[in-house]
């Protein structure tokens, strides 16, 4: 009987690991439903292009529900999972060569965030979407973090690249807002401060994997914030974070008229 590698091993254990972050987290399990349900209502995409795309937790989603998907996953700092290294703020990609447009949690990380979004819309054809998300009542994360969005304040931004919004959901309320900053607080008392935006060196590894058993038992209290959440905060001016549909704005394509509608040819 054939032993397996030690490679093969730690593959498997980090794909269960991924698995587990992605689950573990209503957040994380709200955003996997929401962006289903707006990739589903797109069926005839054929090239999808994910910008910052790390470890690309919802590839396999996507390319299931959308068979023969042409998938590229963009990074500045690559996985395995990258298909390309590249700067969300200069994509190497053509001109309206692209149906839909994944951005997940990845503006807050920009120092010029119009110039991501202004690739985003460059890189989409004219009947593309970009689907965003984006922390807000959440603690600085990750190695470079510079910015949160209100719903309003992203509507701007997008404005000015010729982008609008065309749905916005929550990702929780007060109550998964203040428990998430608690699970963070021990989580980072726990793993430190990032020295880059991947987890480098057996030390910082074996860190994480603490912290991941540490908070299994934050998962059931997490899964009744977001309950409670529904019930007296389903409007929550204090989301934890949100997730936006946004197409390109009917008004700067070529050919509409002055009143913002498309003309005939």
């Amino acid at each position: 009987m054939t032993r397996p590698s030690p490679r093969g091993a730690y593959d498997t254990a980090l794909r269960a690991y991924r698995l587990y972050r992605l689950f573990s987290s209503p957040e994380r399990v709200r955003m996997r439903r929401t962006i289903r349900g707006w990739v589903r209502q797109r069926p005839h995409v054929a090239r999808v292009l994910e910008i910052g795309g790390g470890t690309s937790v919802l590839r396999p989603m996507v390319e299931r529900d959308l068979p023969g998907v042409r998938y590229l996953s963009t990074d500045i700092a690559p996985t395995n999972s990258t298909d390309l290294v590249a700067d969300a703020r200069a994509l190497p990609v053509r001109d309206r060569s692209v149906d839909l447009v994944l951005a997940i949690e990845v503006l807050e990380h920009i120092p010029q965030p119009q110039r991501m979004l202004g690739e985003a819309c460059r890189v989409l054809r004219d009947d593309g979407r970009l689907i965003l998300t984006t922390p807000f009542m959440f603690g600085e994360h990750d190695y470079h973090d510079y910015f949160r969005y209100t719903p309003r304040g992203m509507a701007e931004l997008l404005g000015e690249v010729g982008m609008r919004v065309e749905q916005t959901v929550l990702r929780g309320g007060s109550f998964v807002s203040a428990l998430g900053l608690l699970r963070n607080l021990v989580r980072d008392s726990i793993v430190g401060q990032p020295g880059g935006w991947r987890a480098h060196g057996r030390r910082k590894k074996l860190l994480w994997a603490v912290a991941t058993v540490v908070m299994v038992p934050w998962v059931p209290v997490m899964y009744a914030a977001l309950a409670l959440d529904r019930l007296v905060d389903r409007d929550s001016r204090s989301a934890p974070g949100y997730f936006f549909l946004c197409g390109k704005d009917p008004a700067t394509l070529p050919g509409a008229d002055r009143a913002g509608l498309p003309t005939a040819d």
